[in-house]
C-alpha cells in the first residue's frame, strides 16, 4: 500500500498536473480561459489535442477562449485555427481604435467623436473598432453558424460562451441564439468594446464573472475537465508610469479570479504566458504564444491515458439553400440590407467563401452599427433572421493636426443622419488655421443602411486661404490672399470596397488678393477610393469649365511585405486657366524631399515615388522615401528646371490624433529640409 501510495504521489508531482490514471470516462470537457492576447496559446494547446487524438464532448470559452473555442467547436483543427489567425485578421479585433469617420467628412481623423444616445449625445470611448470586430467576427465564425442555427449543441462539438450581465455582475451561459454575437458578448473587453446587448441585459466580457468558468462546464454535465489557463501570476514590477501599463494591469486584475477547485481527474494547461500583454495583438507575439500553448499541453497530456478510445470528431455537413430570409420584427429594412449587401435571394445556394467575403463588407456599411444573421432551420436548408442595430443619427467630432512650417489646424464637424426627421443628411464642417480657413455644408439623400444607387448631393464650400509665394532659391516672400466659394449639385454613388463617384454641375467664385472677382461653371467628375485607415489611396478629378480645365490623378495604394508597408505613389496635375490656389505643389501636401510644404507650384505637375514604413520598437517605425517630380510653368520664373529627384528618412509614431512623424529630405538641388507633422493633414 505504501508503495502504491509514493508511486502515484510521484507521478502526480513529476506530471505538474491533476491527472487521473485511469481513462476518463463520462463527459470530457475543454475550458478556455480569457485574458485578451494571451489567449492566443489556446491554439497551441488545441495542436496538442489534436496530436493526441483528443476529442472534447464539450467546449466552454471565456472571452479570447470563446473566440478560439467556438472556432474549435465549429470544427476546425488547431492548425487551421492557427492558419486563419494569420490570413483572417483576427489581431484587427483589438487594433487601435480609430473612430468611424462619416463619409461627408472625406480622410479627417477625430481626435475626439460624440454620438447620440437616448441620454443625449456621448463620448465614444471605446479602444477598437465595433463595427470591425462584428464584421470580422461575422465572415470568421460564419461555418459555425450556420451548422448551429441557433443551437450551439448542433455544433460538431457541443459549446457554451460564458459572458458577464453588466448589472449585477451574474455569469451568463449561452448556448442558443446567433454564435457570433454570443461570441461577441463573451469577448467585451471593458474599456475596449462597448457591452453587446442581449434579450435586455448588457453583457460584457465573461472575464469579469468566470474566468476560468470550471462550473459552467461542470453544470453542463462534465465529469473530466481539460483546463487551459492562459491567465498571469501577479506581476511583482511593473513601470506604472506608462497608461498602457496600467490598462494592461488593470485587464489582469478583472482576468483574475479565484479559481473553481480541479479535482483528480481534471488536467491542467498552463501556458508561461508572464511578460506578455494582455493588449499586445501583434503576429509575432501570436506564434510565440501559440508555441508556448503547444509545449505547455504536450508536458501536461502526454501521454494520453486513453488515446486510443478517443472517439472520432464528426464533421457535419453545411446547409446547401437559402431557404428563407425574414425580419421577425421591426422594418423590413433588414430583408433588403441582406439581399444587396450579401447578394442573397431565397432559395439561391450557399456559397460560403463568397458569403464570407460579402460578410467582411458590413464594415463599410456606414449606417450601421452591428448586423447579425441569425440562422434557424433543419436539414440543407437554412433560414436567415436579420437584426440590424443602425449608428447613431447624430455625430458630432473635433480633430487637429500641427505641421511645423503650416502651423496648426483644427476641425470641428457635426452629422444628422436624418434631418428634422427626413430622409435628408445634413453636415457641416469648420475649418480653421493661419493659412487657411472654411466651411462645408453639404446635404444629400441618406439611406438607412449601405449607400447604394446614385444619391442627389448638394455641397457650398467657402475657403480663404494664403498661399505661400517663394523666391527661385526657396526664400518665402508675401503670401497670396485668395477667396473662394464652391457650389456643386449633383449625384453620388458608393461603391463597395470603399468607392466612390461624383458627378455634376459646378460653379467657383474666386478672388485672389484685390483683383476683379471671376467665376467658372462647368462640370467636375470624382473617383476616390479609401483605405481601411481612412486614407485615400487613389483619386480622380475632373473640372471641365468656362474659364478654366483642370485634371488631377492620385495612387497611393499600400501594400504589406511582412512587416513593411510598402507605398507607391502617382501624381499627375494639368490646368488651364485655373486660379493659382489650384495650382500643383510639387509632392502635394506631403511636399517634396529637401523644399518648403508648398513650393515650386505650376500649372502642370508629374510626380512619382516609393515610401517604406517598417516597426522598429513598439509603436516606433522607420519612414524612408524616394521621390521624382517635375513642374511644368512654374509660378516662380527663373526657378530651375527638369526633373529633381530627393529622398527622406525618419521616424514615425501612429498617435490617438493621427501619425507623428520627423524626418529629413534632401534633393539634387542640394536643398536640404526637415519635416515634423502630427496629425492628418487636411
Amino acid at each position: 500500500m505504501i508503495l502504491r501510495l509514493a508511486l502515484a504521489v510521484g507521478l502526480s508531482c513529476c506530471s505538474g498536473i491533476l491527472r487521473a490514471q485511469d481513462c476518463p470516462s463520462g463527459r470530457l470537457a475543454l475550458v478556455l480561459s480569457g485574458g485578451g492576447a494571451k489567449g492566443f496559446a489556446h491554439i497551441g494547446v488545441l495542436k496538442t489535442l489534436d496530436r493526441l487524438g483528443i476529442h472534447p464532448d464539450l467546449v466552454v470559452g471565456t472571452s479570447m477562449g470563446s473566440i478560439i473555442g467556438a472556432l474549435y467547436a465549429s470544427g476546425y483543427t488547431g492548425s487551421e485555427i492557427d492558419s486563419m489567425a494569420h490570413t483572417l485578421p483576427l489581431t484587427d479585433l483589438f487594433r487601435a481604435y480609430a473612430p468611424r469617420v462619416p463619409h461627408a467628412w472625406g480622410k479627417r481623423l477625430p481626435l475626439l467623436l460624440w454620438a447620440s444616445s437616448p441620454g443625449g449625445l456621448v463620448l465614444e470611448t471605446a479602444a477598437a473598432g465595433e463595427i470591425d470586430a462584428n464584421s470580422l467576427l461575422n465572415a470568421a465564425l460564419l461555418r459555425g453558424n450556420l451548422l448551429a442555427r441557433g443551437n450551439f449543441d448542433s455544433l460538431p462539438i457541443p459549446f457554451r460562451a460564458v459572458a458577464t450581465d453588466l448589472r449585477d455582475r451574474a455569469v451568463i451561459v449561452l448556448r442558443y441564439g446567433d454564435l457570433v454575437r454570443a461570441v461577441r458578448a463573451s469577448a467585451a473587453i471593458p474599456l475596449v468594446f462597448p457591452p453587446e446587448p442581449l434579450d435586455g441585459r448588457p453583457l460584457a466580457d465573461g472575464g469579469l464573472s468566470a474566468n476560468i468558468p470550471v462550473m459552467v462546464a461542470r453544470d453542463a454535465g462534465a465529469t473530466t475537465l481539460i483546463v487551459s489557463d492562459a491567465t498571469e501570476r501577479p506581476a511583482t514590477e511593473s513601470n506604472f508610469d506608462s497608461p498602457l501599463a496600467v490598462a494592461d494591469q488593470l485587464l489582469n486584475f478583472l482576468f483574475r479570479q479565484a479559481k473553481d477547485s480541479l479535482g483528480t481527474r481534471d488536467f491542467l494547461v498552463r501556458p508561461g504566458v508572464e511578460g506578455f500583454k494582455a493588449l499586445d495583438f501583434a503576429v509575432s507575439t501570436m506564434e510565440r504564444l501559440v508555441a508556448l500553448g503547444k509545449a505547455a499541453a504536450d508536458s501536461s497530456l502526454s501521454p494520453w491515458p486513453c488515446a486510443a478510445s478517443t472517439p472520432a470528431l464528426h464533421r457535419a455537413a453545411l446547409p446547401t439553400q437559402i431557404g428563407r430570409i425574414v425580419a421577425d420584427s421591426g422594418p423590413k429594412v433588414e430583408v433588403r440590407f441582406l439581399e444587396d449587401l450579401l447578394d442573397l435571394r431565397e432559395g439561391d445556394s450557399l456559397d460560403l467563401k463568397a458569403l464570407r467575403e460579402r460578410l467582411a463588407l458590413i464594415r463599410e456599411a456606414e449606417g450601421i452599427r452591428e448586423a447579425w444573421l441569425n440562422p434557424s432551420g433543419v436539414g440543407d436548408r437554412v433560414t436567415l433572421h436579420p437584426s440590424v442595430r443602425r449608428a447613431s443619427d447624430r455625430v458630432a467630432a473635433v480633430g487637429l493636426a500641427y505641421d511645423h512650417e503650416l502651423s496648426g489646424r483644427v476641425w470641428l464637424a457635426a452629422l444628422d443622419r436624418r434631418a428634422a426627421g427626413s430622409s435628408v443628411e445634413a453636415s457641416g464642417l469648420l475649418s480653421l488655421g493661419r493659412l487657411r480657413q472654411g466651411l462645408d455644408i453639404a446635404l444629400r439623400r441618406h439611406q438607412d443602411l449601405y449607400l447604394s444607387g446614385l444619391t442627389p448631393l448638394f455641397d457650398l464650400n467657402l475657403q480663404s486661404e494664403k498661399v505661400r509665394q517663394f523666391t527661385p532659391a526657396g526664400a518665402e516672400t508675401l503670401e497670396l490672399d485668395t477667396r473662394d466659394a464652391v457650389i456643386f449639385a449633383g449625384l453620388e454613388r458608393l461603391f463597395s470596397q470603399r468607392w466612390s463617384v461624383q458627378l455634376g454641375v459646378v460653379d467657383r467664385f474666386w478672388r485672389v488678393g484685390k483683383l476683379a472677382q471671376d467665376h467658372n461653371l462647368g462640370f467636375q467628375t470624382t473617383v476616390l477610393k479609401r483605405g481601411l485607415d481612412g486614407e485615400h489611396t487613389a483619386s480622380v478629378d475632373l473640372q471641365w469649365g468656362i474659364q478654366y480645365r483642370r485634371m488631377v490623378f492620385e495612387l497611393a495604394p499600400q501594400i504589406a511585405v511582412g512587416r513593411t508597408t510598402i507605398i507607391p505613389k502617382v501624381g499627375l496635375g494639368w490646368s488651364d486657366g485655373a486660379p493659382p490656389e489650384l495650382h500643383f505643389p510639387l509632392g502635394g501636401e506631403d511636399g517634396f524631399p529637401g523644399f518648403h510644404l508648398g513650393e515650386r507650384r505650376s500649372r502642370r505637375e508629374v510626380s512619382a515615388g516609393l515610401q517604406s514604413r517598417t516597426p522598429v520598437l513598439g509603436p516606433v517605425q522607420l519612414r524612408a522615401e524616394a521621390a521624382l517630380g517635375r513642374g511644368w510653368d512654374l509660378d516662380s520664373p527663373g526657378a530651375p528646371a527638369g526633373w529633381i529627384a530627393g529622398g527622406r528618412i525618419g521616424v514615425g509614431v501612429d498617435t490617438p490624433i493621427g501619425p507623428l512623424f520627423l524626418d529629413y529630405g534632401r534633393s539634387t538641388l542640394g536643398r536640404g529640409a526637415v519635416r515634423f507633422r502630427v496629425g492628418r493633414w487636411f
